[in-house]
């Protein structure tokens, strides 16, 4: 299944045009067309996050830091976790 995703404007006579891209594929489609507000704005809860990782972006990190972020990717490769394994304890 291929996928394309387009923001339109639709006008005042509710007609669309939508030119695809050349490699897409010809064939049965399914067409959905979803309309809301225009303009999304960020909920609270997302702008907490957005401003943390901001945050996080603008840190200066030691030397020593630096190195074990370089070297997560091989220590996990050498020591995976499976979280599926671990149980929940019940209160």
């Amino acid at each position: 299944m291929q996928a394309h995703r387009q923001t339109v404007t639709i006008p005042k006579d509710h007609q669309l045009e939508i030119r695809l891209p050349e490699d897409f594929p010809s064939g049965p489609a399914e067409v959905i067309v979803l309309a809301g507000s225009g303009e999304k704005t960020p909920s609270e809860s997302q702008q907490k996050m957005l401003q943390a990782l901001q945050e996080l972006k603008n840190l200066q990190l030691t030397p020593e830091e630096e190195r074990v972020l370089d070297e997560f990717d091989e220590f996990q490769r050498q020591h995976p976790i499976n979280f599926s394994s671990l149980v929940e304890e019940e209160q």
